[in-house]
This record gives C-alpha cells, sequence and structure tokens, in this order.
C-alpha cells in the first residue's frame, strides 16, 4: 500500500527447514563468519609451525559458536526479554531491508556488538540509499506478541518505534554519529561510500531521510491496523519518508528464535 508517497507492506516469513537454514546462517555469520575464522586459524597454524588439522580446526570453530552464540531459555517465564528472541527480529529486518528496499548496510549492531548476548545500542539498523542520491535510512525494529493491534511497541512510550524514530530523524548528532560508527565499522568500496555519504547528507541541500521501521509479528497476531500512527500521521516524521514493512513469522517468536539460533550452531 501506498499512501502520499509512504509505503506500507506485509511479508510472510516461510515456516519450511530452508528458510530456517537461510537465517541461521545469518545469524551464524554476523556472530562468527565461520568462513573467515577458518581460514585466519589456517594461517595462523601456518605461522605458528604448529600442525592443526582439519577436524581440530573445525572443533575449535564448533566451540567458539558455541560460545558466542546465545540460546533461547524455553525453561524460564521471561521468555520476552531473552536475546535471541528479540535479536531474530532485527536479523530478519536486517535481510529484509537489503532485499527489499535494496539498502546498503555498512555494518550491523549484532556483529559489532560488545558484548555477545547482550542487547545492542543505537540506532537498530542505520542504512545508505547510494543512488540515485544519498539518503539515511533509519530503521526500528520491534518483534510484538501484543493481541492489541497496533502493538504498543509501535507508538506507546519513549522505546517504541514512533518515540526512537523522531528522536532520531530530529537529531544531527545522530546522524553524525551514525554516520561515523558506519565509517568506523566497515571497509573497502564500502567506507568510501559511507565517507561521500558524510559529505552529502550534511549538507544544507541533503536529500531527507527515510524512516524504515520492521515489526515482526506472529502470523496469528498481525492485523491490518498494526503500521498504527506510521500510516495513520505520517506527517509525525516530516520530511521523512515512511517506508514500513510487517513480516509474519509462523508461530511464536519464541519458538521460531529457538529453531534458528539452535541450528546456527548447529552450521557453524
Amino acid at each position: 500500500m501506498t499512501v502520499d508517497g509512504h509505503t506500507y507492506e506485509c511479508y510472510d516469513v516461510r515456516d519450511d527447514d530452508e528458510l530456517i537454514d537461510e537465517v541461521a546462517r545469518l545469524v551464524c555469520e554476523l556472530y562468527v563468519d565461520p568462513e573467515s575464522l577458518v581460514e585466519s586459524l589456517r594461517k595462523a597454524s601456518a605461522d605458528l609451525d604448529v600442525v592443526a588439522d582439519q577436524t581440530e580446526i573445525s572443533t575449535l570453530v564448533d566451540e567458539v559458536a558455541s560460545a558466542v552464540i546465545p540460546q533461547m531459555r524455553m525453561d524460564v517465564k521471561a521468555k520476552h526479554l531473552q536475546t535471541p528472541r528479540n535479536e531474530v527480529a532485527e536479523i530478519l529486518a536486517y535481510d529484509a531491508l537489503r532485499t527489499l528496499h535494496k539498502v546498503t548496510i555498512p555494518a550491523s549492531r549484532i556483529r559489532e556488538k560488545e558484548v555477545s548476548g547482550q542487547p545492542t545500542r543505537g540506532v537498530d539498523i542505520f542504512a545508505l540509499i547510494l543512488r540515485p542520491k544519498a539518503r539515511a535510512v533509519i530503521s526500528e525494529v520491534k518483534a510484538s506478541s501484543d493481541s492489541a493491534s497496533p502493538p504498543a511497541v509501535v507508538g506507546v512510550g519513549a522505546d517504541s518505534m514512533h518515540s526512537q524514530t523522531k528522536k532520531r530523524l530530529k537529531d544531527r548528532k545522530t546522524l553524525l554519529a551514525e554516520l561515523t560508527w558506519a565509517h568506523k565499522h566497515t571497509s573497502g568500496e564500502v567506507r568510501v561510500e559511507v565517507a561521500r555519504a558524510m559529505i552529502l547528507l550534511t549538507r544544507s541541500d541533503a536529500e531527507p531521510p527515510v524512516a524504515a521501521p520492521v515489526l515482526v509479528r506472529p502470523k496469528d497476531r498481525y492485523q491490518e491496523s498494526d503500521f498504527g500512527c506510521f500510516r495513520d500521521a505520517p506527517e509525525e516524521y516530516d520530511p521523512a519518508q515512511v517506508r514500513f514493512l510487517i513480516l509474519r513469522i509462523p508461530g511464536s517468536l519464541e519458538d521460531f528464535a529457538q529453531r534458528v539460533y539452535a541450528r546456527a550452531r548447529e552450521v557453524a
């Protein structure tokens, strides 16, 4: 749906092993990056004049994955507070924004987080549209099983999508901080593109940003009204264009996260 240049879209996440494997590989890549780790371990083995065979290296990679990839604990009450349950939404959003909105994400908060298993800090996903004109993309990501529509995480409270998006869109310091963070944590050609965006986006004639919230919902809880204030009052985010995505997952958020993160340890 498009209203006055703002878009509101909903997509279903497939319920099959292939999809779980795809998301698990994203988790594994962001936490461990096994291919890069294996290559580094092989080089280190040669430099140390230590013979480390493939089995030994694979065992070490498995141990690393077990240590750093968090898992759902289904035996506790506060499942909604656990890192995998909330982080899987960010990982789905990461892939959806790249695929559907064709944005460039210079660096991932999950990959660059200081402490494994802890919440990320800063904008959930900071992205760039590079062509034809540079634009900043601010994406707040939430997961909700709330039966209310829209769920409270969309528009209620200081931590809601609404509050966080407005605050970040209006704050020049946030833009500069995110561009600097992206420049620091990316490399190669993308670093050059970030530097280019830093120049263009801080000018007085810069293109307006894009507000790209992503809401992850169990399929049986989704309602058309879930877009909430972003569809009812998009002018709240002027001059930004709103591009709201809802991703509907099969089953509960907790079960989905458990399947993905358990599989991520296996595919490392």
